[in-house]
């Protein structure tokens, strides 16, 4: 038997964002571009640390009407490099958007021009055409993450494994039995 749904009374939620932040994340330096709405307010370029990622923050509080809240921070997934922005955003419970890089390239067409503000001016754009859209990152689990750091150690010492087994194996095809007995 089926039960009839009153669906006058249900609400979806949608994010409905003032603020674009396309972040564009290397090692070293993280680039950021500030647009309310689809309108450009400023780039700035601050080191990837934590300490300088939260003074950004506060420096966009700072902002005339700004809400973290209706702020969303979108970047290209980076690997370890996005870690620290990743967390600290995740701590003060603003909206992140992490997509793969050609996800990003494909939406915008063939662009000319490269560098890392254009990169992260070209990020806040694909995040305010894609607000509708946009998939929220949420953090694996801690075992998860725990997992995966383990497997990728794992894999690494397979590898430099096999990269010492190597030579060692080739170099027994040429010694003659007696050296090959003192070899192993």
């Amino acid at each position: 038997m089926f039960k009839q749904v009153d669906y006058q009374f249900i609400k979806i939620l949608v994010m409905e964002f003032t603020y674009f932040i396309g972040a564009d994340v290397s090692k070293n330096e993280l680039d950021f571009s500030v647009m309310q709405g689809k309108r450009f307010l400023f780039h700035k370029e601050v080191s990837n640390s934590p300490t300088a990622i939260k003074a950004f923050i506060k420096e966009l509080t700072k902002l005339p009407d700004f809400d973290p809240k209706q702020a969303v921070f979108c970047m290209e997934h980076t690997g370890i490099y996005t870690n620290f922005l990743l967390t600290i955003l995740h701590e003060k419970k603003i909206a992140i958007c992490l997509e793969a890089a050609t996800q990003i390239k494909n939406s915008l067409g063939n662009l000319r021009g490269k560098s890392d503000k254009v990169d992260s001016l070209r990020i806040a754009e694909y995040a305010y055409k894609n607000r509708s859209e946009l998939r929220l990152w949420q953090p694996k689990r801690e075992i998860l993450q725990q997992l995966a750091y383990h497997s990728a150690i794992r894999s690494r010492l397979i590898q430099v494994q096999k990269t010492i087994k190597t030579p060692l194996k080739e170099t027994g095809l040429f010694l003659s039995k007696a050296q090959q007995k003192a070899h192993n």
